[in-house]
């Protein structure tokens, strides 16, 4: 009975874990810098994206009427990253007690 509820649990917690990562493949990844530069007697800062892809780092300017946004969605997937970390530590912790148990 109690082999039964934890199966079910580790079901639950699979399902909840592809449901999080598909939910990252959707959200933007990296993290958001300010830069300023001075040309001409002038202050100009600006927002740029900064990540990794293939192997190399990617810097991408960011429209200042997007930044709220991604700032959100970075957000985000920062969290869902923290929970999906949960979720695999306790899939893990359910697979080692099923086993044991035969």
């Amino acid at each position: 009975m109690i082999s039964d509820m934890l199966r079910e649990e580790l079901v639950r917690c699979r399902k909840m874990s592809a449901s999080i990562e598909q939910a990252l493949s959707s959200l933007s990844k990296g993290s958001l810098h300010l830069r300023s530069k001075d040309y001409k007697g002038k202050s100009y800062s600006y927002h740029y994206l900064k990540f990794r892809e293939r192997g190399k780092n990617v810097s991408r300017h960011i429209p200042s009427g997007q930044v709220e946004e991604l700032r959100k969605q970075l957000q985000t997937r920062k969290n869902y990253e923290q929970e999906l970390k949960t979720y695999r530590a306790r899939i893990r912790y359910l697979e080692k007690i099923l086993r044991h148990q035969g």
